[in-house]
């Protein structure tokens, strides 16, 4: 059990909105793994409510009863619009979730780059329900260094890039991962119809954050869209991401090709959120939040 003062995990609040006027605190039932990287600090620990949490400097970023959630939505709506995705690149997303559910699909190749390679040996070892074997997958190879570094050496390579980074703060971690420049760096190394998806922010930041992001990929890529999802564990509840694609009107893609699509999939993978319904849905926004 954990001490007297580990009782109750208080999250850090994020910059927006929220800072300094709510907490969010999670009872430990039980401390799995407190650390530190050569990154960020990890810890993870049980919650009767939750399940499992893991939190990365202090910052929740899934529970066992709602990471399906994240992981679903931010992968399956691009790649069902995308025609044929088979390269696909993942930024980030050292859980495993993300590449989980992008090996569902027939995909060739999935580059995952993970610059804190000790997220990937936590995962595998105490998050085993998210990353299951998508990191033993022969399509699969994992790259530990900076996603904009990465990307420098490709053009005109990937049908997909995934970013499954840390919130956008300021010097964080990811914070070049959100830059107009790292962008223009993306739309170079995707390939005419590639399509780039991201963590945007909480709905109470959209003025900030949400917005700020979606006029930086709009700059860059010809369409964008905003799709919504809510996560019980997140702080506040609705979250987004902001996808860009240089030719693909992800706002009016033919959902009878996707549901086909899917139908396809599932006679193969189970899926605990995604389905088309949902994809519709999740790009329903009430109109001052419409961009």
């Amino acid at each position: 059990m954990p001490t007297s003062k580990e009782k109750w995990f208080c999250e850090k609040i994020a910059l927006g909105k929220r800072a300094g006027k709510i907490k969010h605190c999670f009872y430990i039932d039980k401390l799995v793994f407190k650390g530190k990287t050569d990154f960020q600090e990890v810890l993870i620990f049980d919650n009767s409510v939750y399940g499992r949490i893991i939190c990365l400097d202090k910052i929740v970023q899934f529970s066992k009863s709602d990471e399906s959630i994240y992981h679903e939505i931010m992968v399956h709506p691009i790649l069902f619009s995308h025609p044929k995705p088979e390269n696909v690149l993942i930024i980030g997303g050292g859980d495993g979730g993300v590449l989980r559910e992008v090996l569902k699909h027939s995909v060739k190749k999935v580059d995952l780059v993970e610059i804190d390679k000790r997220i990937i040996e936590v995962s595998k070892k105490y998050l085993k329900f998210v990353c299951k074997n998508s990191f033993s997958d022969k399509k699969v190879k994992i790259h530990n260094t900076g996603g904009e570094r990465f990307i420098r050496d490709y053009i005109d390579y990937y049908d997909v890039i995934i970013v499954d980074c840390t919130n956008p703060e300021p010097k964080g971690l990811s914070s070049e991962l959100y830059s107009i420049e790292f962008y223009k760096q993306v739309s170079r190394v995707l390939k005419k119809d590639g399509i780039i998806i991201t963590l945007g922010a909480s709905f109470l930041d959209f003025d900030t954050f949400v917005k700020k992001t979606f006029k930086r990929i709009k700059r860059v890529f010809q369409f964008a869209a905003i799709y919504r999802f809510t996560m019980p564990s997140y702080h506040c509840g609705q979250y987004s991401f902001i996808a860009g694609s240089k030719k693909i009107n992800l706002a009016s893609v033919d959902f009878k090709e996707i549901e086909q699509g899917f139908k396809k999939i599932s006679k193969k993978h189970k899926f605990s959120y995604y389905s088309p319904e949902i994809h519709k849905s999740s790009m329903i926004l009430p109109k001052n939040w419409q961009l």
